[in-house]
């Protein structure tokens, strides 16, 4: 199959692996390895049980990224959030599926929120249970992450219980695949801040390097994501000594309409 093919279907709306491959009259298999090798051309965003046409012009935002895999992201947010005491103090990385644990923690009464993502503090501005601590610095807006000096000056000299970091990518035994060494770096002073350290991700992330730099886990970390995980992929994190999956049920696809059996 002409890779070409593949992309052009992927641009003119058909996004599901099914209807791509009768589309082009190939095997689903097929139709995933084409997208695992667009999406690390950059060609396409993978997406749970398919793919999209990658953005023009650079990188996702964060509210684009949490459109992607939502279903799988909430339940891997539901799963981080009871690692939650009330009585920690927690570090919330920028990022959608970290938006998404910052919902759940809204109703809550008790821990102390520490977060450098513009979508976590959204969530939680009318949370009044939540103490809400702000990581000021240099706003990257299509991230919705603040880093620079004023991040680094912050995060030397805080003691969290736990760290809840995203991930562009995350391939056992390097590290978390990010678009820009500010962000590589504020994630990694997250992990070195916290007594535990969480990386939330949905099964498409895991293996993904299609970005340029690398934040590295200082030490054992727990992985947070969904049984949607291809089977290599699943194999390298059991591999891995220093990381713990937790992997939560991948939510089912909607059924068709008026369709049976």
């Amino acid at each position: 199959m002409r890779h070409q093919k593949l992309l052009d279907a992927v641009t003119d709306g058909v996004e599901r692996v099914d209807d791509l491959a009768r589309e082009l009259g190939v095997s689903p298999s097929t139709v995933r390895r084409g997208l695992t090798e667009l999406e690390q051309a950059g060609r396409v965003v993978r997406t749970h049980g398919g793919a999209v046409p990658a953005p023009v012009g650079g990188e996702l935002s964060w509210v684009q990224k949490g459109r992607q895999n939502a279903p799988a992201k909430r339940r891997i947010a539901e799963r981080a959030a009871e690692m939650i005491e009330d009585d920690h103090m927690v570090l919330l990385d920028a990022g959608s599926t970290t938006a998404f644990i910052a919902e759940r923690l809204a109703g809550r009464s008790g821990p102390t929120v520490l977060t450098t993502g513009t979508g976590p503090m959204s969530a939680l501005l009318d949370a009044e249970g939540i103490e809400l601590i702000l990581v000021g610095g240099r706003l990257r807006r299509r991230r919705g992450a603040m880093v620079g000096e004023y991040v680094r000056g912050v995060l030397e000299r805080v003691s969290a219980d736990i760290a809840f970091l995203g991930a562009d990518g995350l391939v056992p035994g390097r590290g978390i695949n990010c678009p820009s060494p500010e962000l590589a770096a504020a994630k990694e002073l997250q992990a070195r801040a916290a007594r535990r350290t969480v990386v939330v991700a949905d099964s498409t992330k895991i293996g993904a390097d299609a970005e340029p730099h690398w934040a590295l886990i200082p030490g054992p970390y727990t992985l947070i994501t969904d049984d949607g995980l291809a089977p290599a992929a699943r194999r390298a994190i059991e591999a891995d000594p220093n990381c713990t999956p937790l992997i939560v049920p991948a939510p089912e696809a909607p059924r068709t309409p008026g369709r049976t059996g």
